[in-house]
């Protein structure tokens, strides 16, 4: 009998092998890429010939500097692309339903909203860390905060780029949650068995975000070990509730308030920004594109790291006095 993570399986469903369902994710992930291919292509000639430049890291520069209005909706066509790819391997090849990859219809929308605040946690434990940490640096923090005007922060240009991210970063967590702990965690469960499934599926997830490298080694491997940590708290989330869905909607926050609170402080600090300057300096650093040159070790790069860990280590301990009751 097949080993179920959420709902069982039914007798007629098939299986997809092991490491091939790691292969999959590549795959999909790589076909899924070809819209932000095309886009990138199509803005880079447009450009071109509307400015007469030529030098492709000019284009490239270009490019960063409209994320929000170029670069993360190419990004969003690739997860929705990546989604619909997911589901219609599920019910064509694997031919099981939703239920078996934790999304049920019943109780859906309490149980989203039930995620959100858990993903808002999520960042204030990070913060709070990276606070701790950082208390030498207080009163530079101070200062800072000291000089910001809300209302720079609080334009209908901002609030409607605010509104954009938030439901762009929701699909993006969801859709994330949907292929790593939804697909590819049920199919190793039911090949290796549940400690595998999360550990590969974690680990998988991890490996998708390795561009954080770009921005140096060291920086790399401690961004890299506090994302695949993030990956395991939403894998034991899956696991505490049998669902993906309390999941998908802190992964979803989480990613959003991340990326708009320092935004909305950038803007309320810094007169000469604007909401699609200040989204992409934001942007490039929160997924490690800034580049070693703009990247320092400080608190922040260790707390996603500390924070993480021990709300892993939390929610295992939990889990496992779970069982024994159980």
């Amino acid at each position: 009998m097949t080993q179920a993570l959420y709902a069982p399986w039914p007798d007629t469903a098939r299986r997809t092998w092991g490491w091939g369902a790691v292969g999959l994710i590549a795959a999909g992930y790589l076909v899924s890429s070809i819209p932000v291919l095309v886009g990138t292509i199509i803005y880079t000639i447009v450009l071109t010939v509307s400015s007469g430049e030529t030098d492709p890291l000019a284009a490239q520069r270009a490019l960063n500097e409209n994320t929000l209005t170029v670069l993360l909706p190419l990004m969003l066509l690739q997860f929705i692309a990546w989604a619909a790819m997911t589901l219609l391997w599920v019910k064509l090849f694997e031919r099981r339903p939703l239920a078996t990859i934790g999304i049920e219809g019943r109780g859906f929308f309490g149980r989203y909203m039930l995620g959100l605040p858990l993903g808002v946690f999520l960042v204030v434990l990070v913060s709070a860390v990276a606070a701790l940490l950082g208390l030498g640096a207080s009163s530079g923090a101070a200062d800072s905060l000291g000089a910001m005007e809300v209302s720079r922060a609080i334009t209908q240009a901002a609030l409607i780029g605010y509104a954009g991210l938030f439901l762009g970063f929701l699909i993006q967590g969801g859709v994330e949650e949907l292929v790593f702990r939804g697909w590819l965690m049920s199919a190793l469960t039911a090949r290796w068995g549940k400690r595998w499934g999360v550990f590969v599926a974690s680990f998988a997830f991890a490996l998708l975000h390795a561009h954080v490298f770009i921005s140096g080694l060291m920086f790399g491997v401690l961004a890299l070990s506090g994302i695949g940590l993030t990956g395991l708290v939403f894998s034991l989330t899956a696991l505490w509730r049998r669902s993906i869905i309390e999941a998908a909607a802190a992964h979803g926050a989480f990613n959003a308030v991340a990326v708009i609170a320092p935004t909305f402080a950038l803007l309320a600090s810094d007169p000469d920004q604007t909401i699609k300057t200040a989204v992409a300096q934001v942007f490039s650093s929160a997924t490690g594109l800034a580049g070693a040159d703009s990247v320092s070790l400080g608190p922040e790069t260790y707390a996603q790291l500390i924070a993480m860990g021990g709300l892993s280590l939390v929610m295992l301990a939990g889990l496992v006095l779970r069982g024994r009751k159980g």
